[in-house]
């Protein structure tokens, strides 16, 4: 759970292709932010308008100064793809929207099946 992630010490960030300020408000609406130290997202006027874009911005925004620390989560090929570009591993996960084959060809690090198995891996 993000709270476990979060006792175990580990930084947790939002990087999505979302307009910044949705997620924002999403991420509040749902309680979540108390979990999370920064949400990045596309700008309302197309500017960082790929996963890569949004993902720099948060490393550069979050002065992430060791890239062998930084792990992305990501249910889809553009998260997969996007982290690589930043030359960042990415876990692939089949609970979200994606699928094996998608994060598979995409180059995903590892693939976890649910929750508890990544979080398995994570603490």
């Amino acid at each position: 759970s993000l709270k476990a992630l979060k006792a175990a010490g580990k930084r947790l960030f939002v990087a999505t292709s979302k307009p910044e300020v949705y997620a924002r408000r999403i991420i509040e609406h749902f309680d979540l932010d108390q979990y999370f130290e920064y949400v990045a997202g596309m700008e309302l006027d197309g500017g960082r308008g790929s996963k890569a874009e949004v993902i720099g911005y948060l490393i550069d925004t979050c002065r992430m100064q060791d890239k062998k620390r930084i792990l992305m989560i990501g249910d889809r090929e553009h998260d997969v793809l996007g982290a690589k570009e930043q030359n960042i591993p990415c876990i692939g996960v089949l609970y979200g929207y994606g699928n094996r084959q998608e994060l598979e060809e995409a180059g995903a690090a590892m693939i976890k099946e649910s929750v508890e198995e990544l979080h398995d891996t994570l603490v």
